[in-house]
């Protein structure tokens, strides 16, 4: 047995112990709100950053060391626009959503950075690469995004089953952005980043706070910035089809 595969093992304990310890609640916390967040993020922090490792010592790192360019930073703007508006201003300034647990903010962030490297590193890192090197671009982009939005069936076990089927819809168009930015700039990270700042504004009132934070303003920010970014995406995916399709063409 190599020494990395060694190393993965060794790894796997601890990583293994603390999805157990704190995803079924072994711990005897008080704190409901402190219970939660540690329930939802040490498990995904174990697991995210065990399966980064994984694929760093496996030769799935390419993702993880891109060619920072600014250009991509250019490009990537419509996307960083839908997570933005995701945050829920209008209803904080107006005082319909409140923040009461300001202590956690910390472990609210670490549990959406969580939650951001495990799917990202899984979802795109790893599943698109491997789709797309069988049945092209399309094929990756879809069925990347179908598996990403189908995990959020699990969430029926709140028993809200039109709240998780929209879940299950809009993370399906997430997942399509995702995967075409992973596409274009070869970078996961910034899928990463993208994917942290909407949790971020997603949740921050569900799990810290209390009160309604979807409200108009909210929803039209939200139905402008998804459209002008469902066309943005198209369009570099057909141009990287268009060219992928050439390069092809050349090659043979």
């Amino acid at each position: 047995m190599k020494r990395r595969d060694i190393f993965l093992l060794i790894l796997l304990l601890p990583c293994a112990a603390a999805i157990v310890l704190f995803g079924f609640d072994l711990l005897p916390i008080s704190d409901e709100v402190l219970q939660s967040l540690l329930r939802e993020t040490v498990p995904r922090l174990a697991a995210g950053g065990y399966l980064l490792i994984f694929m760093c010592l496996k030769g799935f790192s390419e993702s993880f060391h891109p060619k920072w360019r600014p250009l991509h930073l250019l490009w990537a703007l419509p996307c960083f626009a839908v997570a933005v508006v995701n945050f829920p201003f209008s209803a904080l300034i107006s005082g319909k959503a409140v923040i009461e647990r300001a202590d956690l903010l910390w472990l609210f962030l670490l549990k959406c950075l969580g939650i951001a490297l495990l799917e990202e590193s899984f979802f795109r890192a790893l599943l698109v690469p491997l789709l797309r090197e069988k049945r092209g671009d399309l094929f990756a982009v879809l069925l990347s995004a179908a598996l990403f939005g189908a995990m959020h069936l699990l969430n029926l076990i709140s028993g809200n089953v039109g709240a998780v089927l929209l879940q299950v819809g809009y993370t399906f168009l997430l997942g399509c952005m995702f995967a075409v930015m992973l596409l274009y700039t070869g970078n996961v990270w910034l899928c990463v980043l993208v994917h942290f700042l909407f949790d971020i504004g997603g949740t921050i009132v569900t799990d810290l706070g209390r009160g309604p934070f979807q409200d108009t303003l909210f929803w039209i920010l939200t139905a402008v910035a998804g459209a002008l970014c469902a066309v943005h995406i198209v369009v570099t995916f057909v141009r990287l089809h268009k060219k992928n399709f050439k390069e092809s063409s050349q090659n043979e």
